[in-house]
């Protein structure tokens, strides 16, 4: 970067910690460049409202810079307020790949429970509107952010978090509906589930593709289909990049259960999660090892695609 790249780079960063201190109100902008929904929250921080606001910058780094500031800023209506408040300082950033790490300072940990969860979505939803930004992780300091259980909240993505049908509201406790895959009673064949679960406050920060891969080990609840999958399997780990959802289970999962196939099991977890709108394929590893066969029949290092024949 030159100096005059420098320079334009350092303005913005001089926004963000002017906003950040002084609480400044976004003034009018022009109506040319890249438009992004930006989310606020709205006075009594219920709900969240976005608003299109136009990127002046061509350059990632510095389109992130500018939501940053955005999200610090009053917005002109007044029904809404700075989705980071004034007391809370932006302490720096970084973007790698598609990541970009946000650290707050610790006046963040003082947010109400709900309040938090609203103004987490909304960071979340607002810089991931920017080009080749896919997820976004926040830190206290530099120290990972917590969630109400104890557990760091991790790398996030916008539809981890759950809108009330026909709004843009992302509240405490929601209702999200998964489309599962589960067994047909002689095992050969998959039908199709619509679930529905309540997320509470504390659940919202789990992603939604390891809801999916828990919800087809916890079974079927109806006497219409059957399992696909040890219930006593775990879960090690679970990754999205590029499209591709990668999970690690324990080695519980080659044990069959009931007389369900290969194909089954591996579609019924293909499929399930192929209804996320940020996945394409599935990729299964035993125990951190991609090597070796599913079953005898399966490549474990093979990269799965949806297969709706197997689907009655």
């Amino acid at each position: 970067m030159g100096r005059k790249g420098i320079g334009k780079f350092a303005i913005f960063i001089v926004a963000v910690v002017m906003c950040v201190i002084a609480g400044c109100a976004c003034g009018a902008e022009k109506k040319s460049g890249t438009p992004v929904e930006i989310s606020y929250l709205n006075n009594d921080e219920t709900k969240l409202v976005t608003e299109t606001h136009y990127l002046q910058s061509t350059d990632v780094k510095e389109m992130i810079v500018e939501v940053l500031t955005l999200l610090c800023c009053v917005p002109e209506n007044r029904e809404l307020k700075a989705t980071i408040p004034s007391n809370i300082n932006v302490v720096n950033y970084s973007f790698d790949g598609e990541q970009v790490t946000v650290s707050l300072s610790e006046k963040y940990r003082e947010l109400a429970r709900t309040t938090e969860v609203l103004t987490r979505a909304a960071i979340v939803r607002s810089l991931t509107a920017v080009p080749e930004v896919n997820y976004v992780m926040l830190t206290i300091n530099g120290e990972p952010l917590i969630d109400g259980s104890g557990a760091p909240v991790g790398v996030m993505t916008a539809d981890m978090f759950v809108d009330n049908a026909g709004t843009q509201q992302v509240e405490a406790v929601g209702k999200v509906t998964l489309k599962l895959y589960f067994a047909n009673e002689d095992g050969d064949g998959l039908i199709e589930i619509n679930r529905e679960l309540v997320h509470n406050a504390d659940a919202s920060n789990v992603p939604m593709e390891r809801l999916v891969i828990e919800q087809l080990i916890s079974g079927p609840a109806n006497g219409e289909s059957y399992p696909t999958i040890n219930p006593a399997t775990k879960i090690l780990g679970v990754t999205v990049r590029d499209g591709v959802c990668h999970i690690d289970f324990d080695s519980t999962f080659m044990t069959p259960v009931n007389n369900v196939t290969s194909d089954v099991t591996i579609y019924s977890i293909v499929n399930s999660l192929a209804e996320l709108s940020n996945i394409n394929k599935v990729q299964i590893s035993i125990d951190g090892n991609a090597s070796g066969k599913f079953r005898d029949k399966y490549d474990l290092g093979t990269v799965f695609e949806r297969n709706l024949e197997i689907v009655e």
